[in-house]
């Protein structure tokens, strides 16, 4: 059981050092983001793609899974070629990419309305706030690129703190 707190503890520390790397190095921060989503979309876009084509006889709306995950293999593959040219680009290329799953929400929100789900106005809502969202990224590229790595060291910080106080929770339970 120590060893969880330690655990903890060490974990929080090392979300704090990568906070101040993130702040401190911001370029850097965003080539290894451009990397990790590059990969990330890679698998979510083949996982996507598969399902796409081996639901086509039951799920109705199948070509929009498709097409969903053939943009997410598309963008994976942008992020990779080049993650420094990437890292620059970051901000319109996370704007656009909000963008396309905002309408793909707002477009999938009717099919959804057709299936007779309750909750089909939340996909109206959310992929109209995507779209909006992605648009004002992609308009003031150093804005987006601050907000990324402001967000990413505040996300960082946060959590290590959590884990620190985890860690010293933890030891007033063990004792």
């Amino acid at each position: 059981m120590k060893k969880i707190r330690w655990i903890a503890l060490i974990r929080g520390i090392v979300l704090i050092g990568l906070a101040f790397f993130v702040f401190r190095h911001p370029v850097n921060a965003l080539i290894g983001v451009a990397i990790y989503i590059g990969i990330s979309l890679l698998f979510i876009g083949i996982t996507q793609t598969v399902l796409s084509i081996l639901s086509k006889s039951t799920l109705e709306n199948w070509g929009w899974v498709l097409a969903g995950g053939l943009i997410d293999i598309l963008f994976g593959f942008m992020l990779l070629s080049n993650p420094a040219l990437t890292a620059a680009s970051l901000p319109f290329v996370v704007g656009f990419w909000i963008m396309v799953s905002g309408v793909m929400t707002f477009v999938n929100a009717f099919q959804n309305k057709k299936e007779g789900n309750a909750n089909w106005w939340l996909g109206i809502i959310g992929g109209a706030l995507s779209v909006v969202v992605g648009y004002l990224i992609t308009n003031n590229i150093l804005v987006g690129m601050f907000a990324i790595t402001s967000w990413m060291g505040i996300g960082f910080a946060i959590a290590g703190i959590l884990n620190i106080i985890i860690g010293f929770k933890l030891k007033s339970v063990i004792s």
